[in-house]
């Protein structure tokens, strides 16, 4: 491992006393535990969640179409006229080729009866299935966009507050060299060595630091109440995060696609899924079915009673769909055009997953290079601020080329902390791009 950064290693330093003087009374998280925090308390990730689980109850909806179906019914009719039947006259002794209408029964019928029906082969059902899960695979797939989505806002937070945390330590270490510089300036005003205009000079930059720290830390306390929020804490909870990695390593490429690409692709077959249900509706299906119950005829006699005879039967039944009219085929055209256009989407998305991976893994490596000149930078104009301050006490640099070089330093200061926003930045979207932003994914 290279040797840290002088840049880093006095932001860490300057950030590690802070920590520790806070950390009996704040709470000191990383970001592994923010982005668990986040992920277990977000709303928009429980909504998420509730949605895989409708979609896994909609598998289990579509697979209980195979089971079989038992249904009770009962009927009770009353007659106020019965029903005729034509009977030959021949059986009454008549003329053949004649018929007489005769009325016959009970004027009241009752009926119970239990009918069974189970799918022996019924490709609606199966397709249904099918269906259901290339569905939940999508739900899926959006509740792990949602993750995404969270870790990289909570991410986005927790490295500005990191930088943010930087700036304070630069900010504080210049109002604390402004000061010196102040009160040197003052007595040598004292002494008559130094015009008044500097001293007002060098109060003016200092008043302006104080200014400028004063806005950092308001806006690094609002970061702060965004993070909590995030991660589901009360809004008044001591809270800090941990100092900036010395050593920023590359998020490793990997054959993985980005939850957009696969999103697409899901969707893509969700669309062939429905195709296949629709031209399934052609294919014949086949149940057996079966019922038992009783019918009671009466009343009859003088008592009044009823007659009660059972009835059962089982058996199988084709269902062989002959015409449908022009709905079907229309309805298949229609399918086909949005799995054609699910296609094209999906070709989009590959195509600009793949330049999106290129163009993160330059932005990553430019923001390595740009980080690493900026440290350097800062070094070199932090040696020019000594030995300009040295200088000017051995009364050779004035005292304008010290004003000239804690600007080149406050520069550089800034510079770094740019590049560090930077590469964080490209950081975040290359391990987005690559599939690996979620610190578990969902198979």
């Amino acid at each position: 491992m290279r040797r840290a950064s002088t840049a880093l290693r006095y932001i860490m330093v300057s950030l590690l006393v802070t920590l520790l003087a806070a950390q009996g009374s704040a709470q000191i998280m990383t970001l592994e535990q923010c982005v668990d925090s986040a992920l277990a308390n977000d709303r928009r990730v429980r909504m998420a969640a509730l949605d895989e689980e409708m979609a896994a109850l909609r598998i289990g909806e579509a697979k209980a179409g195979l089971i079989p179906k038992v249904r009770g019914a009962a009927e009770f009719r009353h007659y106020t006229d019965l029903p005729y039947q034509l009977l030959p006259s021949s059986f009454f002794g008549g003329p053949e080729g004649a018929y007489r209408a005769v009325q016959f029964g009970t004027t009241q019928n009752i009926n119970a009866n239990l009918q069974a029906q189970m799918p022996l082969y019924d490709p609606q059902v199966w397709g249904g299935i099918q269906m259901a899960r290339e569905g939940d695979r999508l739900v899926g797939l959006q509740g792990e966009r949602t993750r995404e989505a969270v870790v990289l806002e909570v991410s986005n937070v927790y490295y500005n507050l990191q930088i943010m945390n930087a700036r304070l330590a630069f900010l504080d270490s210049n109002v604390v060299n402004a000061e010196d510089l102040v009160r040197n300036t003052e007595l040598l005003h004292d002494q008559a060595l130094a015009r008044a205009s500097d001293v007002d000079r060098l109060r003016l930059q200092h008043a302006q630091l104080l200014t400028q720290r004063e806005r950092a830390r308001s806006q690094y306390a609002q970061a702060m109440d965004a993070l909590r929020m995030l991660i589901g804490v009360p809004v008044d909870a001591p809270l800090e995060v941990t100092a900036p990695e010395a050593v920023l390593y590359t998020t490793a490429p990997t054959a993985r696609l980005g939850t957009g690409v696969r999103t697409a692709e899901q969707a893509m077959r969700l669309k062939a899924a429905e195709l296949q249900l629709v031209k399934r509706s052609r294919i014949p299906s086949l149940n057996a079915t079966g019922l038992y119950g009783t019918t009671g005829f009466g009343p009859i006699g003088v008592e009044d009673r009823y007659d009660y005879y059972p009835i059962g039967y089982f058996g199988v039944q084709l269902q062989v769909p002959i015409f449908q009219g022009t709905v079907l085929g229309k309805r298949i055209k229609g399918k086909e055009l949005e799995l054609e256009h699910a296609t094209l989407q999906r070709d989009a998305a590959l195509e600009r997953d793949a330049l999106e991976h290129r163009t993160a893994l330059r932005e990553e490596a430019l923001a390595r290079r740009a980080l690493a000149d900026s440290e350097a930078q800062l070094e070199l104009a932090d040696r020019i601020r000594r030995s300009t301050l040295l200088q000017h006490q051995q009364g050779v640099a004035s005292l304008s080329d010290i004003v000239l070089a804690d600007q080149a330093f406050w520069n550089a200061q800034q510079n770094t902390i740019n590049a560090l926003v930077d590469l964080r930045k490209a950081q975040l979207e290359l391990a987005r791009i690559t599939g690996t932003l979620l610190p578990t994914q969902r198979p």
